[in-house]
């Protein structure tokens, strides 16, 4: 029997139509044994149920030329393997179809031939197909014609069905090694745990497209490995997203590995002829378990950061899309067409947005510790400003107590030694046979000019309320020796600019020295002292003088000059009702 297909030489040629036969027999067999007409897409768990092992698909082409070139035969889906030949000559094979079968199930094949083994007239086409009963082995359909037709399309679609899980088999290695490493490290975070053993299951079932070899796997154990380790994958996430969002539910978690587990154990336990349909009817239930995550993942978003939730919650529906797809329509209720399985590409999408969720939190770990050690060298910096300062005041500190002694030693040598002979020698002079005013009256002025630069050194130079009480005494004695009544006010607590022992002793004698100048010129009965906000006013009711045709002596340059040193104004203003003096600053 044949089923022959006019066509023209130039074109591709995509065969349907033909017929096919369940044969062990090495080479094609004979037409006449070909009884069972078939249409392509063959799917053998739907025309042949519970049927397996090696079939032959037998095809006729008619051309009317003969045709020239590189041509080519173009198998876009097929299970488990595949060898061509071509008017009885063997142009292409899969691999060893026998123990040790090579797969080609998700694969497609590509096989070169000279374009001289096709003939005008009939050619006679057949295809030996290895396939497992109630696994969707079968052909979907079979194209002839030069190469530089088939090709393109060929490898594009080995990029996107091989190279493509390849690349994403190599990236859940790295991704789930990484993520293991860092929970070895962290053990405390078992998100990272959850986050791996995601990248480990999706690993089995990824690597149905890479490995071609199975042995030394039997091929039932085989595909138990790769399509449990799915319902595994449901597992693991779920776990994931409970910690993810901070919820404990132990008794659901439980049950859910019962179930899992129960499930694998059943398919181990299953002849491998119905694996399908009990891998179908588990991951129904796993099919649950998904929706539930996302579920979880959306009712528990505010717990999360915005971007990690819509990232998680797309990848997860993601994937969840894509195994329903090889569930329901590959496993559950397959169809004639040998169907493309999706699921690789949810596990790496879910790989991919775990890592990026990781790389995120790497951000975000990464700017708030940029932002502490800111704040770190801020803090060190104020220390650091606050130490210097401490370490500034305490020198000062030491400075001035190393001063205040020195000058507590300079008063006692000056109290006790000059001080001492002073008033020895103002002794002597009161007690002479003959009296000695002018000697007694200068022993008394250096005395008390003693007095005063002791009195400077002996209190806070920039407190002048202090610097002026031991002086007050003084003044009122010598004013009332001259008949003057001193009035002595102070509203105000004022400090010198600059102040140090060297202004008060400019500022006590400055003071000392208007005093005395009441007492000898001025004749005046009232003397007047004040101190308020940064001034000292000092005035009497005495006969006053000229200042401007005062006769130059060393009395107000003086004074000026002291002013001037220790960085305050010298004002005078006289009348025939007084003078009157200020010291400002």
């Amino acid at each position: 029997m044949s089923c022959a297909l006019n066509v023209s030489a130039a074109t591709i040629h995509t065969l349907t139509q033909g017929y096919f036969i369940f044969s062990d027999t090495d080479t094609p067999p004979a037409s006449d044994r070909f009884r069972e007409p078939v249409q392509l897409p063959d799917n053998w768990t739907i025309s042949h149920p519970n049927r397996g092992g090696m079939g032959w698909y037998h095809f006729t082409l008619m051309l009317h030329q003969q045709p020239l070139g590189l041509w080519a035969v173009y198998l876009p889906r097929l299970s488990v393997n595949a060898e061509v030949y071509l008017n009885d000559t063997l142009i292409g094979s899969g691999g060893n179809i026998h123990n040790p079968e090579i797969f080609n199930t998700l694969r497609p094949l590509l096989f070169h031939f000279p374009a001289q083994l096709l003939h005008q007239g009939n050619n006679r086409i057949d295809v030996r197909i290895l396939g497992y009963a109630n696994e969707n082995s079968g052909l979907n359909t079979l194209k002839l014609g030069p190469d530089k037709d088939l090709d393109p399309p060929y490898r594009e679609q080995f990029f996107r069905e091989v190279q493509a899980p390849m690349i994403s088999f190599g990236l859940l290695i790295l991704l789930s090694a990484w993520l293991f490493l860092i929970w070895w490290r962290h053990r405390q975070e078992k998100q990272y745990l959850m986050f791996a053993l995601c990248g480990f299951f999706s690993l089995f079932y990824t690597s149905a497209f890479m490995v071609r070899d199975h042995s030394p796997l039997s091929h039932p154990l085989w595909m138990w490995i790769i399509y449990c380790s799915a319902s595994w994958y449901v597992y693991s996430v779920a776990l994931l997203i409970h910690r993810f969002v901070n919820v404990s539910r132990p008794r659901f978690e439980t049950w859910l590995f019962i179930y899992t587990a129960t499930g694998t154990l059943l398919v181990a336990a299953t002849p491998a002829a119905y694996h399908f349909s009990i891998l179908g009817i588990m991951d129904l239930g796993m099919a649950a378990v998904s929706i539930y995550v996302i579920y979880l993942i959306y009712r528990y978003r505010q717990t999360c950061l915005r971007s990690e939730w819509i990232l998680l919650f797309c990848a997860l529906s993601f994937s969840a899309a894509t195994g329903y797809h090889d569930v329901f329509i590959n496993l559950a209720f397959p169809e004639k067409e040998i169907g493309s399985y999706y699921f690789y590409w949810g596990s790496t999408v879910v790989g991919i947005a775990i890592a990026l969720l990781l790389l995120l939190r790497f951000d975000r770990s990464l700017s708030l510790a940029e932002s502490m050690n800111r704040e770190l060298y801020s803090l060190v910096d104020k220390k650091s400003l606050e130490l210097n300062r401490s370490f500034q005041e305490r020198q000062e500190l030491e400075t001035r107590h190393a001063v205040l002694s020195e000058r507590e030693r300079i008063m006692r040598e000056l109290h006790d030694g000059l001080g001492g002979y002073l008033v020895s020698a103002l002794v002597q002079a009161e007690r002479a046979p003959s009296p000695m005013p002018l000697m007694q009256q200068t022993l008394r002025a250096a005395l008390n000019d003693l007095r005063i630069m002791i009195d400077s050194l002996d209190s806070d130079p920039s407190d002048i309320v202090m610097q002026l009480g031991p002086l007050r005494e003084r003044l009122e004695s010598c004013m009332e020796a001259n008949g003057t009544i001193l009035h002595w006010s102070i509203t105000d607590q004022p400090k010198l600019p600059h102040a140090n022992s060297t202004s008060a002793l400019h500022m006590s004698r400055i003071i000392q020295e208007i005093f005395t100048n009441i007492a000898k010129h001025s004749s005046a009965r009232n003397a007047y002292f004040t101190v308020d906000n940064h001034r000292i006013e000092i005035r009497d009711d005495g006969r006053g003088f000229d200042v401007s045709t005062a006769k130059p002596g060393r009395g107000l340059p003086n004074l000026r000059q002291r002013a001037d040193q220790i960085g305050i104004r010298l004002d005078i203003t006289s009348s025939t009702k007084g003078t009157q003096i200020f010291l400002s600053w």
